[in-house]
C-alpha cells in the first residue's frame, strides 16, 4: 500500500486532507493505540487492495481523543478527507447540518447494500430520512466480573443496585477496589449516569432532546442519578485518581484482580484477551433500581462507530467502493472475530466468530431488552456532550453539585449546544 500514511498521536499533526487525484482516496480512521482495531483496519486495507489495485488510499490514523481535534479542524478549513470514521448522533450531525456530508441513500439502495444492516443501526447514522454514514459496531454495557475472583471470595452477582452496593462495601473491605475506572477521557463515567437515568425515569431521554420534542425533560430523576454517581465516588468505590486514569490503565487494574467489578461496553472480551492465567470472564446486567420508572430490562447499547463520504470527495463511486468492501460480511465477520464487538451487519455476529459470552448477551441480554438506548454522549451535539463530560467529572471530584450538573446539562440540550 505505498500511498499508505500513519500518523499515531503524538507525531506532528496534518491538519487538512490532500487532495485526490484520480484513483485515488484519502481515509482517515481513529484506531491508532488500539491493537485489536489496528488489527482489523490493517487486515481490512490490505484486503481491500487485493480486491481494488486501481484504487489507491492515503491513509491516516490517530487516537480517539486527537482523531476528534483533528477531523474537526479538516471539515472547518474545508479540507476534509474524501472517506472517514465519525461518531454517529451528535457529531456526524455536526457535518450534516454544515452540508459536508454526501447522502447515501441512492447507495444503499442498489444491490440490497442497504438491507444488509440492521435497521435500527443504520437510523443513527440518519437525519430527517437520509443516510449520511454506514454503521460498524454496536456495543452494549454490562458489569464484567472474573468468575474465578467472585468465587474465591464467595460473592454472588447482585440483582438490585442495592445488592451492588452491599458487594461493593464488602469488597472494599476484603482491600480490592469495586468498580474499575478510568475517567481521563470522560466517557467511561457516562455509563453509571445514562443506566441510573434509565432505570430512574426511562430510555429515550436524550434522543427526545435530539429529535426535538416538545416535552423532552431530564426530570429529577437526573439529579438523583448523579446524587448516586457522587455518592460512589465519596464511599471510595473506585480507584484513587480515576478521574486522571486512562481507561487502559483501569483495564489493567480490573485483570490483574485490583479491581473486582468493571462497568464498560462489549469491547471489554477483547481488552481481556491478554488477562492473567485464571481470569475467567463474565458479566451481569446492569441492575434492577428500586422504584424506577424505567423499563428494568433495558440496555445502553448504542452504534460506537461508522464511515462516512465528505460531500467534497471527487471520487464518490471509490469511496462507495470502499465503504461497501469495509461494511461487508466477510470484512464484518473479521471485526467480530478479531474485537469480539457485534456488528450492524445481519448475520456477521456469529458464534464461531464471536465466543461464548458476545454471542450470550446477543442471543439473552439484548433480545430480551424492552429497549436499546444509544449512548448519550454520541447522541448529544459536541457542545453538550463537552458540558456532559465536564459536569459528570465534576460530580465525581465534588466541584459540582449533583442539581447543578443537572441543569447545567438540560440547558445545553435545551439550547442544541
Amino acid at each position: 500500500m505505498g500511498l499508505k500514511r500513519l500518523l499515531i498521536a503524538g507525531a506532528a499533526m496534518v491538519l487538512t486532507a490532500l487532495p485526490a487525484a484520480a484513483g485515488e482516496l484519502s481515509f482517515w480512521h481513529a484506531y491508532a493505540g488500539q491493537q485489536d482495531k489496528v488489527d482489523f483496519i490493517n487486515f481490512a486495507l490490505d484486503e481491500f487492495a487485493k480486491a481494488h489495485p486501481d484504487i489507491k488510499l492515503d491513509v491516516v490514523a490517530a487516537e480517539q481523543s486527537a482523531y476528534k481535534t483533528k477531523l474537526n479542524t479538516a471539515m472547518a478549513s474545508g479540507n476534509p478527507p474524501d472517506v472517514f470514521y465519525t461518531l454517529p448522533g451528535g457529531f456526524l450531525n455536526a457535518f450534516v447540518n454544515g452540508g459536508q456530508m454526501y447522502a447515501l441513500d441512492a447507495d444503499l439502495a442498489k444491490d440490497g447494500w442497504g438491507d444488509s444492516f440492521l435497521e435500527s443501526a443504520l437510523a443513527q447514522t440518519s437525519k430527517d430520512g437520509h443516510a449520511y454514514a454506514v454503521p460498524v459496531d454496536v456495543d452494549s454495557v454490562v458489569f464484567w466480573y472474573d468468575k474465578a475472583l467472585f468465587a474465591e471470595n464467595g460473592w454472588t452477582v447482585p440483582s438490585s443496585y442495592d445488592e451492588l452496593l452491599a458487594l461493593a462495601e464488602t469488597i472494599k473491605g476484603a482491600g480490592i477496589v469495586p468498580f474499575a475506572l478510568g475517567n481521563k477521557d470522560a466517557w467511561p463515567a457516562t455509563f453509571w449516569f445514562q443506566y441510573l437515568e434509565m432505570r430512574l425515569k426511562g430510555s429515550g431521554v436524550v434522543s427526545a432532546f435530539v429529535n426535538k420534542d416538545a416535552n423532552a425533560a431530564l426530570g429529577d430523576e437526573a439529579t438523583k442519578a448523579l446524587e448516586h454517581v457522587a455518592a460512589l465516588s465519596s464511599k471510595g468505590y473506585f480507584p484513587i485518581g480515576f478521574n486522571g486514569m486512562g481507561d487502559q490503565e483501569a483495564n489493567m487494574l480490573f485483570l490483574n484482580g485490583q479491581a473486582a467489578m468493571m462497568l464498560n461496553g462489549t469491547w471489554q472480551i477483547g481488552a481481556s484477551a491478554d488477562a492473567p492465567e485464571g481470569f475467567e470472564l463474565g458479566y451481569f446486567a446492569f441492575p434492577t433500581v428500586k422504584d424506577g420508572a424505567g423499563d428494568q430490562s433495558d440496555v445502553l447499547a448504542g452504534v460506537a462507530a461508522t464511515f462516512g463520504i465528505s460531500q467534497k470527495a471527487e471520487n464518490k463511486a471509490d469511496a462507495v467502493t470502499l465503504l461497501k468492501f469495509l461494511t461487508s460480511s466477510q470484512v464484518m465477520t473479521k471485526y467480530v472475530e478479531l474485537r469480539k464487538t457485534m456488528v450492524t451487519v445481519k448475520d456477521a455476529t456469529t458464534e464461531a466468530a464471536a465466543g461464548p459470552v458476545l454471542f450470550d448477551i446477543s442471543g439473552k441480554l439484548m433480545a430480551k431488552a424492552g429497549h436499546l438506548d444509544p449512548f448519550y454522549d454520541t447522541a448529544m451535539p459536541p457542545a453538550a456532550t463537552n458540558i456532559y463530560y465536564t459536569s459528570l467529572q465534576g460530580v465525581l471530584d465534588g466541584s459540582v453539585p449533583p442539581a447543578d450538573a443537572a441543569k447545567r446539562l438540560e440547558d445545553a440540550l435545551r439550547t442544541d449546544k
